[in-house]
């Protein structure tokens, strides 16, 4: 932030920190449209992105439902899995409440 100003790594942080709750507002029928916004974040250049979204992956499998965890967000996750460890960090924390989203 200079001078008042956001700049570019501030407003695509905080889109990667508030999309669960974007989600959550527009319900899971709006995945659809906002999952190429998701996929760009997921594989944006700035860890602190990567890192925000992998501590929240447990966060949309909740909004999305297990039909849709095991076919979208599950590619995520090992993605993730493979990224930075601080990434990896997030993923392995949140890990018992994303597996509990999936059909048994």
């Amino acid at each position: 932030k200079k001078d008042g100003v956001i700049g570019l790594d501030d407003v695509i942080f905080h889109c990667a920190y508030n999309f669960p709750a974007v989600l959550l507002t527009l319900g899971s029928s709006a995945w659809q449209q906002l999952k190429p916004i998701y996929e760009k974040l997921v594989r944006d250049s700035r860890i602190k992105v990567r890192k925000t979204l992998s501590y929240s992956l447990f966060e949309l499998a909740k909004i999305l439902g297990s039909s849709l965890v095991e076919s979208e967000l599950i590619p995520i996750l090992f993605h993730f899995l493979k990224d930075h460890s601080e990434a990896r960090e997030g993923i392995l924390e949140s890990l018992p409440e994303f597996i509990a989203t999936l059909t048994p």
